[in-house]
């Protein structure tokens, strides 16, 4: 079947109270009627497993999911060396099949420590073997005697649903329409900018994720913690599911006025007071970090003052604004300062689920 290409020129862009967390995690979950079940792992560790709707609107959508996928191994690291881990797994399989979790396998996999000074880490699998890990390089050097989980990440398909039954609208391409009849997936890449667009399409009498280059994209990955900017042809509701995280979100952030697309990673509203972000403050929303929540129509800017407390506007308390559930935001650092990233990593730490 030949390819097509749809470009579209308008397009442009410390795990030490676990039990005291989860009850907490629990309670909220039950209170907000998506907790579906939970699931306890030979380790002791519960994750509770839920579902949650998002309505998309017609026209711009910054989404995120509130869950990750279900676990697959937990473990101790017990030695380093470079970006390479020496594991000893206590839950799941006790000896791993080489090459299970690397690059080569059906879906893309990750690393998450659970507890220590680098609670919260994640990052993609390059390799493994029956007692090793390999991660990408820049690793944190200190990872030994830290627990750590397996899990498949996120990708188009896994998360938005197969192309023959999700409820994002599809184009016909066999009837010779182009993407711009379908709803558009995009996220924010790692140099600040908005990456290629992901939509579905019936195309050779089979419905299929693709980009604008006509390659199958079902398995690209949508990295927990980013969130996903949705265009949608028209209202309509996106339900997910997956496990609830116990522990808090470390997300990389580049530096110099680039723009960080990011995931509210709990599946409950969250006030900026109780985030743990903390952004660079400022004396005027023109040289502090900001903050930034989608309103419908446009971005409203969110920022820290001297003494560090949430604001809006010139001078207006915005300690009680909260991050919706389901939903991305943006990070905006001022043009003179660099990326956050690894021990400096921004650290989203909702009361509820982290110490």
């Amino acid at each position: 079947m030949k390819r097509k290409t749809f470009f579209n020129p308008h397009l442009k862009g410390e795990f030490t109270s676990m039990n005291r967390i989860l009850k907490s995690t629990l309670a909220i979950l039950a209170l907000a009627g998506i907790l579906a079940q939970i699931q306890t792992l030979q380790a002791g560790i519960a994750t509770p497993s839920a579902v949650f709707t998002i309505t998309l609107a017609a026209g711009n959508n910054f989404i995120a999911t509130p869950f990750a996928r279900s676990e697959e191994g937990v473990g101790t690291i017990t030695a380093q060396a470079g970006s390479t881990l020496t594991v000893s797994p206590i839950s799941g399989p006790l000896s791993y099949t080489a090459n299970a979790y690397g690059t080569a396998a059906d879906e893309p996999y990750v690393l998450e420590i659970l507890d220590g000074a680098w609670i919260g880490y994640s990052a993609a699998i390059l390799s493994n073997t029956a007692n090793t890990i390999t991660l990408p390089a820049g690793a944190p050097s200190d990872l030994t005697g830290a627990k750590y989980v397996i899990r498949q990440d996120w990708t188009v398909e896994s998360l938005l649903g197969a192309a023959a039954s999700s409820s994002l609208t599809a184009t016909d391409i066999d009837a010779g329409d182009d993407l711009s009849s379908a709803d558009q997936i995009r996220l924010m890449d790692d140099n600040g900018t908005l990456g290629p667009v992901y939509f579905r399409a019936l195309w050779g009498g089979a419905y299929g994720w693709f980009n604008e280059n006509g390659d199958n994209v079902s398995k690209a990955r949508l990295p927990f913690g980013k969130g996903v900017f949705v265009k949608s042809i028209g209202s309509k509701s996106l339900t997910l599911s997956g496990i609830v995280r116990a522990s808090r979100t470390r997300m990389d952030i580049v530096g110099g006025k680039k723009i960080n697309l990011l995931a509210n990673p709990v599946p409950f509203a969250v006030k900026l007071s109780d985030s743990g972000m903390d952004i660079t403050p400022g004396t005027t929303v023109g040289n502090a970090d900001n903050l930034r929540i989608w309103n419908g129509t446009g971005w409203t800017s969110y920022w820290r003052n001297a003494t560090g407390r949430w604001t809006v506007g010139s001078n207006t308390d915005a300690s009680s604004v909260t991050i919706p559930a389901g939903s991305g935001f943006l990070i905006k650092r001022n043009s003179n300062r660099g990326d956050l990233k690894g021990v400096d990593a921004l650290k989203f730490a909702a009361a509820a689920v982290a110490p």
